[in-house]
């Protein structure tokens, strides 16, 4: 059943149509009555009853009823065919309220086509602002981007303006229509623009209007384009010198006349086009467009191949070499190689065998002016690299760089180079270094501005890889961490949360995510109290803002003070001051210097910080909490004598050589009784590196206690003298190991090279399988990590066969016994078997020949010390214990027959 109000309506809608404007009442009833049968949910019935009318799309008001109610049910495309019809009403009645009014129905939620016609009708009105015309002529061009009368609308609009950011954008519109015009393939009416472009836009913008007028010349007859060109011929020249391709000016061939004239303006282009070229006017006349004779066609078909080989560039053979194009005419070329001056090759070989440098790249210049392409990689001019880039094709890595300036300039320094260019590379307008903290460049497109660095693509499940690449970014573009912590934000500060990841890894995520206020300080210090108990030390990130941040987070966190006695070791001066500082107020005075005392008797437990603490103390004795001289003595000779971090013997050693600060103090007033009784019993007791003592010794002896030093060694050569002669096995195993000059040698280049592995290899290792992932189920990983603990395990046995280590070749040998450094014949007793010979040598010396004992074997203990003529029960392989003479002993050592 129609409703009343609605039949009403209709009734009225039965004659003529009442004339459209936006003010009119029946435009106003219209709207209420859509209102009311939306709200009374009768708008469907309504548009069926619409649909039984005649004249339903012819009337406006019917049109706008119609809209309005299938807007009401959503349906919009609908609703916008109708109201288009509306709208087009209204601008042939000319009523710019109605079309206002109506406009944002077809800009909202997303823009139509449509409205690009009304908002380019309201900008035609005079009566609104230029400010108004020119936003609906933007908003217009947003929609539709390539019509040419709109740029060239809002240009008008804009020129009028007294602003000079307006007059810019106006001169970007009037030149952007005219390029819209010609991609459309209009030539017709832009003669008067062009003529404005030469005269205004040239001079700024030769290769833009350079293009637009080739492009002109393309499409219009030659007669049209002939006065354009000739006027902007000479500053093409001047400014635009080798900026075209061929590609730019071969459309224009069909359009040159017949005479000499149109080939002389022709080749004057052309001259522009390969200007760059090493010897333009051999590719003229080499391309025959001077050559009246030569048609136009033949002409396009030879310069391309001209140009993939022109006249004076360089290329390089695989058998010759780098050579030099003398001459090309597109069907063969005139070569100069070393020993082949003047060769010719068709082109069609040379295309297959030859590849042509840049003539801007590195290679020719360093050809060409060696010492120019020197001057340049000395003061690190990013020159280098673009020339690089243009020999490469326009993009490569570091990596990928160095051994092309390696060929180009023999004897370059690649690593000085990179330090100094570093510095100048970001304001290069040649160079696009966007992602250079990743090692990669590319060149930039002329004339464009600096690009932004790209942010990093960090894998969630890759953070080793992630916090890398982080920090590559921040150290080349610190300028732009704003941008990076919030594209890597929420992510560092996930992963400092999981617990999966190692210490390490998740305290720098911390750090991140501290920084940029991913994660609040109450959940961060959470993070960092189950970081400390699970070992977490400062020294453990690379960066000392990162270790002081995390210093300050630690403030009042469980575990708080174990990191603070972590950072009283730390290598870093500032932040030890501040471990000690925090740790007094913590403590108190009185349990802070039983503290430092307790970890000074057991520095055994803690031999770094022990050794921090001994040199902090000796520098300043009257700090609060410090120890006696005399207990920084002992701690220090005891310290020495255990196992000690890389360093910090060293460090030790400069306490007590000459000049050092324990030895000043201790020169001046000798050590205590009780002192000298603790030195007595660790000397006499020593049980570490014998190299490590000798400073040691000499320090006692320049302070008064030369005959602890002198007992010492009384010692130690009673009991070297008993192992050799084999009256003794004490200490075979402990105090200290023998072996020859060449195993010595040998472990000193293991140790090195499992040192470097450790340092380089092996984390390089770990870092590439961290970045594949979940660290539950990674086999690379694990393995990766044994390897690392291996190699740990082994530097450190090394080290100590080296601590240990005294070399065979410096001691006395005793040839009368069997001994370290002799060789010993024995003959079995009871049958006629061959006499076997052993030859006793140190540890690791079996590889050295055959026959070789370690002193410390078990087959070697039963023979020390035994004379000739003497017996002793030997089980050799599978024969058995039996009775063995010693027949003859001779003292033989490796090099050496005696």
């Amino acid at each position: 059943m129609i409703d009343a109000e609605l039949r009403a309506y209709l009734k009225s809608a039965t004659g003529e149509e009442p004339p459209l404007r936006h003010g009119d009442p029946r435009w106003a009833d219209t709207e209420l009555l859509a209102h009311r049968l939306i709200e009374r949910s009768a708008a469907e019935a309504a548009l069926k009853a619409l649909e039984q009318e005649p004249a339903r799309k012819k009337r406006w008001d019917l049109l706008l009823l119609a809209a309005l109610l299938q807007q009401g049910l959503g349906e919009r495309a609908r609703a916008l065919d109708a109201l288009e019809v509306v709208s087009d009403k209204l601008l042939a009645a000319g009523d710019r309220d109605g079309v206002l009014a109506l406009l944002p129905r077809f800009l909202e939620p997303e823009p139509t086509p449509a409205a690009v016609r009304f908002l380019h009708f309201l900008s035609q009105n005079p009566a609104a602002s230029e400010e108004e015309r020119a936003d609906w002529l933007r908003t217009a061009i947003g929609i539709r981007h390539a019509d040419p009368e709109l740029h060239a609308d809002l240009a008008a609009l804009l020129e009028r303006s007294a602003d000079p950011d307006a007059r810019e954008a106006a001169r970007e519109h009037r030149l952007r229509a005219v390029e819209l015009s010609l991609d459309d393939g209009v030539h017709e009416g832009l003669s008067e623009a062009l003529f404005r472009a030469v005269d205004e836009d040239l001079e700024t913008a030769p290769v833009r209007i350079g293009k637009i007028l080739l492009r002109y010349a393309a499409l219009a007859p030659w007669s049209d384009s002939e006065s354009i060109l000739d006027l902007a011929i000479p500053p093409l020249e001047e400014r635009a010198s080798g900026r075209f391709d061929w590609d730019d000016v071969a459309p224009i061939l069909p359009r040159l006349p017949g005479g000499t004239a149109g080939r002389a303006m022709f080749a004057r282009l052309f001259r522009i086009v390969v200007g760059k070229e090493p010897d333009p006017e051999a590719i003229i006349q080499g391309s025959g467009i001077l050559d009246p004779s030569e048609s136009y066609d033949a002409i396009a078909a030879r310069v391309p191949k001209i140009l993939a080989l022109p006249p004076g560039a360089y290329v390089t053979h695989q058998t010759w070499g780098i050579g030099r194009v003398l001459a090309s005419d597109g069907d063969s070329l005139t070569l100069d190689f070393t020993g082949r001056s003047g060769h010719k090759m068709s082109f069609a070989m040379a295309s297959r065998s030859l590849d042509r440098l840049p003539s801007d790249g590195l290679r020719v210049l360093a050809i060409e002016q060696p010492e120019r392409a020197r001057a340049l990689a000395a003061e690190g001019d990013p020159e280098v690299i673009a020339r690089v880039l243009r020999d490469m094709g326009g993009a490569a890595t570091q990596a990928q760089m160095k051994p092309r300036l390696e060929a180009a300039l023999p004897g370059f320094d690649a690593t000085l180079f990179w330090k100094r260019v570093k510095e100048r590379w970001k304001t290069d307008a040649r160079l696009d270094t966007s992602e250079a903290y990743r090692g990669q460049f590319r060149l930039a497109p002329e004339g464009s501005e600096a690009a932004a660095a790209t942010l990093p693509t960090i894998a969630p499940k890759a953070p080793g890889a992630g916090l890398q690449l982080i920090r590559k970014f921040l150290r080349e573009h610190p300028e732009d961490e704003p941008r990076l912590s919030a594209h890597a934000g929420p992510l560092v500060a996930r992963w400092s949360q999981d617990e999966r990841l190692e210490g390490t890894m998740r305290a720098q995520a911390l750090c991140y995510a501290l920084s940029w206020h991913s994660v609040p300080k109450e959940t961060a210090q959470v993070i960092l109290a189950d970081l400390i108990a699970a070992g977490l030390r400062p020294d453990d990130l690379a960066l000392g803002l990162n270790q002081e941040q995390l210093l300050g987070l630690s403030r009042g966190v469980a575990g708080e003070e174990e990191f603070l006695w972590f950072a009283v070791e730390s290598r870093l001066p500032r932040l030890r001051e501040e471990g000690r500082e925090r740790l007094r107020e913590l403590l108190g005075p009185e349990r802070y210097a039983r503290a430092i005392e307790q970890r000074m008797t057991r520095a055994s437990e803690h031999p770094a910080l022990s050794a921090r603490l001994v040199e902090h103390f000796a520098a300043h004795p009257d700090d609060a909490g410090a120890p006696t001289m005399d207990a920084l003595l002992v701690a220090t000779v005891r310290l020495l004598e255990g196992d000690l971090p890389e360093g910090v013997p060293e460090r030790l050693y400069g306490l007590v050589a000459d000049g050092g600060l324990l030895h000043r103090r201790f020169r001046a007033t000798p050590p205590e009784t009780e002192t000298a009784e603790a030195l007595e019993r660790t000397v006499l007791h020593w049980n570490g590196s014998e190299r490590r003592l000798v400073p040691i010794l000499e320090f006692l002896q320049e302070v008064g206690l030369g005959d602890l030093g002198d007992e010492y060694e009384r010692r130690r050569k009673a009991r070297a003298q008993d192992l050799l002669e084999g009256r003794s096995t004490e200490d075979v195993d402990t105090q200290f190991t023998l072996m020859t000059r060449a195993t010595y040698d040998r472990l000193n280049v293991e140790m090195a090279k499992i040192a470097r592995d450790l340092k380089t290899s092996i984390p390089a290792a770990i870092e590439k399988a961290r970045a594949l992932g979940d660290l539950r189920e990674n086999a690379e990983y694990e393995a990766a990590k044994q390897r690392q603990a291996n190699a740990a395990a082994r530097l450190q046995e090394v080290m100590g066969m080296i601590q240990r280590a005294r070399l065979i070749e410096n001691l006395e040998v005793d040839s009368s016994r069997v001994g370290v450094g002799t060789e010993a014949t024995l003959r079995p007793e009871g049958n006629n078997d061959p006499p076997v010979t052993f030859w006793i040598l140190g540890e690791g010396d079996g590889n050295i020949a055959p026959g070789v004992l370690s002193y410390r074997a078990p087959l070697a203990r039963n023979l020390l010390g035994k004379e000739v003529g003497a017996e002793v029960e030997l089980a050799l392989e599978e024969k058995g214990p039996r009775l063995y003479r010693v027949e003859s002993i001779r003292r033989r050592l490796p090099g050496q027959e005696n």
